[in-house]
C-alpha cells in the first residue's frame, strides 16, 4: 500500500466525497479485523465499492479536490487490502 499524501487539484475528486468512501472502507477493514463474517464483508464491500466520488468544477474558477489519479491509486490498494482479509 502507498503511503503518500492525496494531493490537491484543482477539478479533481470531492475532498467530502473521498473522505466519506474512505471511511466506510476503513469502517470495514476494522470490522474484517475484528472478525465480520465473510458474506457480510463481501456484501459490504461491493456496495461501498458502488459509493460516488463526485468530482468538483476545473478551471479558473474552480474548486481544488482530491487528485484522481493519486486518490484512484490509493483506493485500489485498500480495496485489494481488504479483499486479501476477506479471502
Amino acid at each position: 500500500m502507498r503511503f503518500e499524501v492525496l494531493r490537491t487539484k484543482k477539478g479533481g475528486y470531492s475532498k467530502a466525497s473521498v473522505i466519506a468512501k474512505l471511511d466506510a472502507l476503513n469502517g470495514l477493514l476494522l470490522a474484517v479485523e475484528e472478525g465480520m463474517p465473510r458474506e457480510k464483508a463481501i456484501s459490504e464491500l461491493e456496495r461501498i465499492k458502488q459509493i460516488e466520488i463526485r468530482t468538483e468544477k476545473g478551471g479558473f474558477f474552480g474548486t481544488p479536490g482530491f487528485s484522481v489519479e493519486d486518490t484512484d491509486a490509493y483506493i485500489s490498494d485498500l480495496i485489494a487490502m481488504i479483499e486479501k482479509k476477506i479471502q
